[in-house]
């Protein structure tokens, strides 16, 4: 099996492995209770929690734990009504913030939803006149999950806390953390969210970043866990696994990156070689290394991926969170591309285990794909 879907997950890393199996097997006990054994996993779980914040510049009390990414946005987003009336978000989140927003608008709050430019960008001048000058929050991704556009986040977060110094400015970072370096404090934001499994952990767990000062409200009432804020027993095993993964993953940064930027490189030059005519889906300086949202002339992305598949090849069609859906890609008809070039698109999302014989691999099988419907429409 070929894996060139690292957008949609990622294999744990050894490190992630080793620390989940290790703490499962070892170190199981209720960080709740009293007595020695408990009191170790609690130890575990402040351990995490203190690596966590360190790789992103964040104090330990401000992470989070919660399940994943989108309870992360989720908690966020539920939050209108209760600490604002009024939000600000995008036309390509993730669903995970898409949805409760549209929940949240369809209950009679104020949100809009930015459009973007042919690269996915969000224009500062957008943001600047949807501001209404009273404290609201603002959500811009990070890192596009579909396209990989990076937005400058520091600058948007600025535009708004010049606004109005309680406004609080949430970005999504699922796909960015543990790819490219993110510091909070740097950035200026209020809330940032984040999932393991995107970054070779473990799914089904993740965090919330809220900066101290923040007044949100829990989001899970129970046994008052993490501060009160979000209760239920820590699935300790994986906070620490995760907190393993990401330390890798920031640790090994640079070579990762050097690693998937040369089968980038590679991939486009053979598909040239092969006279394969695409182009990339908001191709610009501000795309990041390894996730290709590419169209290819003529040819079926569909038919492309299930022909890949056939030969145990993983791609995906935008979103994996939305791969079975009918519908086409939210983001690429937000950056206003036709019908015929969204169904001739595909994402291939490189990752830190792939190789050049991967790459040589499918491109020999999109070459056959092209040189089939070639044969097939003469």
């Amino acid at each position: 099996m070929i894996y060139f879907d690292n957008a949609a997950t990622t294999a744990m890393s050894e490190a992630a492995l080793d620390a989940l199996m290790e703490v499962s097997r070892n170190q199981y006990g209720n960080p709740s209770s009293v007595y020695g054994f408990g009191r170790k996993s609690k130890d575990l779980l402040e351990q995490s929690r203190k690596i966590i914040a360190g790789c992103i510049g964040a104090e330990p009390e401000e992470i989070f734990f919660t399940s994943c990414g989108t309870e992360s946005d989720n908690w966020v987003i539920r939050q209108i009504g209760s600490v604002w009336n009024s939000a600000i978000t995008t036309a390509v989140e993730h669903h995970a913030i898409l949805y409760p927003a549209e929940e949240k608008a369809a209950e009679g709050y104020n949100i809009r939803f930015l459009t973007v430019d042919e690269n996915c960008m969000v224009s500062e001048d957008a943001l600047q006149n949807a501001l209404t000058g009273a404290p609201e929050l603002v959500s811009v991704m990070l890192q596009n999950n579909e396209v990989g556009a990076i937005q400058d986040i520091k600058r948007l977060a600025k535009i708004v806390h010049e606004r109005n110094e309680k406004s609080l400015f949430h970005t999504d970072a699922v796909q960015a953390i543990g790819h490219i370096p993110v510091n909070v404090k740097d950035l200026g934001i209020d809330m940032l969210s984040a999932s393991a499994h995107k970054f070779n952990g473990p799914k089904g767990i993740g965090f919330l970043y809220i900066r101290k000062g923040c007044n949100l409200k829990a989001f899970i009432l129970g046994g008052g866990q993490e501060k009160k804020m979000r209760s239920g027993t820590e699935n300790v095993a994986s906070i620490y696994s995760m907190a393993k993964a990401l330390e890798d993953n920031v640790n090994n940064m640079g070579t990762v990156h050097e690693h998937v930027y040369k089968l980038e490189k590679y991939f486009i030059a053979l598909l040239k070689r092969e006279g394969i005519q695409f182009r990339i889906n908001g191709n610009s300086d501000n795309r990041a290394t390894g996730i290709l949202n590419i169209a290819f002339e003529n040819l079926d992305g569909e038919g492309l991926l299930n022909m890949l598949d056939m030969h145990d090849i993983c791609i995906s069609i935008g979103s994996a969170c939305n791969s079975k859906s009918q519908d086409r890609s939210h983001v690429l008809q937000a950056m206003g591309l036709s019908e015929s070039h969204i169904d001739s698109s595909v994402r291939i999302s490189i990752g830190r285990f792939n190789t050049e014989k991967d790459v040589e691999t499918m491109v020999k099988w999109i070459t056959k794909y092209r040189d089939i419907t070639i044969l097939a429409d003469s």
